[in-house]
């Protein structure tokens, strides 16, 4: 490797760490070679902007993730709330498995115990039964992880199929989609690498969606790309404003680093001309 700049390397190493940045290394490394030698020419400056990269990926993602959470609580309290009541997460008829039933409930109590939010004091000191407040207040402490456990543990009904109407994909897509939002938000809440992870939980890709959807479907379900597209699908749906900042951003920080190989994230070389990035 190349050190053009050594205060610039010192930097980073002393505010990152080598075995942080390391993991960006094996980019730049000869494939094979057991010495993890790097092919000619390779600058530091090189792999530390691989790594920005990332970072700005990384809160580009958690960014859309977080408005994906906020109109997953609200579709949740308000159809099951119509359907079944204020506290429908605590009734059992209401949940596929009684082990997860449960399991989330123990969950929620525990953040509930946790958080110090104002309008949970108020509920406590002007309510005694139910012990629980109404699920548009419990879920606001909710973890985006524990809000997909609900979620893919309701049994199916009016409200879970009026929830997947609202993201524009049927109820079995949706859940899927959450429980992979949720690893991945965990990846970046951990600021962990992202660009050309491997997803270890997969998303289920539609055959059907109620707007407009890529023109070709055909895409690894364990890569990068399949995320970005869904959450520029989700968060068009949810507010389009939000879905064409999402994709202007995502070109923006592509064109900012033309260096990074793209199909290593999954991305199709005809990517740009899918009217579904338009």
């Amino acid at each position: 490797m190349i050190i053009t700049d050594v205060g610039e390397a010192e930097r980073a190493l002393a505010r990152l760490s080598y075995y942080r940045l390391s993991a960006y290394f094996l980019s730049f490394q000869t494939p094979g070679d057991s010495t993890h030698a790097f092919r000619p020419g390779i600058t530091f400056t090189e792999t530390l902007r691989l790594y920005e990269f990332d970072e700005e990926l990384r809160l580009l993602v958690f960014r859309a993730t977080g408005t994906v959470e906020i109109a997953l609580r609200a579709q949740l309290a308000y159809h099951n709330s119509l359907l079944l009541g204020p506290h429908w997460y605590e009734n059992p008829a209401a949940a596929v498995n009684a082990y997860r039933f449960q399991e989330n409930l123990n969950n929620l109590d525990k953040e509930l115990a946790r958080a110090s939010e104002m309008f949970l004091d108020h509920y406590r000191a002007t309510y005694t039964n139910p012990a629980r407040p109404p699920s548009w207040m419990s879920l606001e402490v909710a973890s985006f992880g524990l809000t997909s456990k609900f979620l893919n543990n309701l049994r199916s009904s009016p409200a879970s199929v009026a929830i997947g109407a609202y993201f524009g994909v049927d109820e079995i897509v949706l859940k899927s989609w959450t429980r992979m939002l949720s690893y991945v938000r965990n990846v970046c809440a951990h600021h962990a690498r992202l660009w050309n992870r491997t997803l270890t939980v997969r998303p289920k890709l539609p055959r059907r969606t109620s707007h407009r959807w890529l023109a070709n479907p055909r895409i690894a379900d364990d890569r990068l790309y399949s995320v970005l597209a869904i959450a520029a699908y989700l968060l068009t749906t949810i507010e389009p404003a939000a879905g064409r900042r999402f994709k202007n951003d995502l070109r923006a920080l592509l064109q900012i680093h033309p260096s990074v190989p793209v199909t290593v994230m999954g991305f199709p070389a005809d990517w740009e001309q899918d009217g579904f990035w338009q």
